[in-house]
């Protein structure tokens, strides 16, 4: 249960602290302006839309996802803890979303799932069922992520040439790096990760065919890829979050085992 929540609550914790530090983004003239206030329908009352708009309420938001964290990296043997900690960081996503519609990326999306799946699942009143439950959705829900990605990415003209890993990192945003200016300066290496990208996120769920060990061995492999991202892309938050998800992965092979 804790190894499903921890990582990923490291990495909500990093995009909080990249917050606070492009405050000027958040404010009325910034690229991350709040908009909230002038959607014409809202749950929210006006006064409280606009308080959320400033870049004040932005890092109030923000501020909820450190406890939440907190709580959750905290708690190792806490289970309330962590949901309530799961619960903060699923407020502080949803509040961050009615404030600016921009959506995030693979990482916020897999941190924001688990949170919502631990939330939903610890309403069960049997404890044990419920946990169960939130373990094997987290689980569904990596299958569906990585095969989804390699199946879109399969039918793209761009991917399938080997073009798509120069093109990203020829951007300004990703493309800064000591790694990107090399895969750039030997393309082959750029086609070879692009059509390896394919391969193993469209292969995943041959992961339940394998051992237990076997399995985890493949993980710690798609964990170094994630890791690989991070150093490369500068995205260090899909390390966290796609980690977390791989321990629900363990879980339900470790399950199957034993039935």
């Amino acid at each position: 249960m804790y190894w499903v929540q921890a990582p990923a609550a490291v990495g909500r914790l990093l995009g909080a602290f990249e917050a606070f530090a492009a405050l000027r983004h958040y404010r009325a003239d910034g690229i991350l302006q709040g908009r909230s206030s002038r959607r014409p329908k809202s749950v929210l009352p006006v006064g409280v839309r606009k308080a959320l708009d400033s870049a004040g309420g932005a890092m109030a938001v923000e501020g909820l996802t450190i406890v939440g964290a907190a709580l959750i990296l905290t708690g190792r043997r806490r289970r309330g803890q962590q949901v309530v900690g799961s619960g903060l960081m699923f407020l502080s996503k949803k509040l961050s979303e009615l404030r600016n519609p921009f959506g995030g990326d693979g990482a916020d999306q897999m941190s924001d799932v688990i949170s919502g799946y631990r939330v939903m699942t610890a309403a069960i009143p049997d404890r044990v069922v419920g946990d169960d439950l939130f373990l094997r959705a987290v689980n569904a829900q990596v299958v569906v992520s990585y095969l989804a990605s390699g199946l879109a990415k399969a039918i793209s003209s761009t991917w399938r040439s080997g073009d798509a890993i120069d093109l990203v990192l020829s951007t300004k945003l990703y493309g800064g790096s000591g790694t990107a200016r090399l895969i750039r300066r030997y393309p082959f290496t750029g086609r070879l990760l692009s059509w390896t990208t394919i391969g193993w996120e469209t292969a995943f769920p041959i992961v339940y065919l394998l051992s237990p060990t076997s399995a985890r061995y493949l993980l710690h492999l798609v964990k170094a890829f994630h890791l690989g991202i991070a150093v490369t892309m500068g995205l260090p938050r899909f390390f966290w979050a796609f980690s977390s998800s791989h321990a629900a992965v363990e879980y339900v092979l470790r399950e199957r085992g034993r039935r």
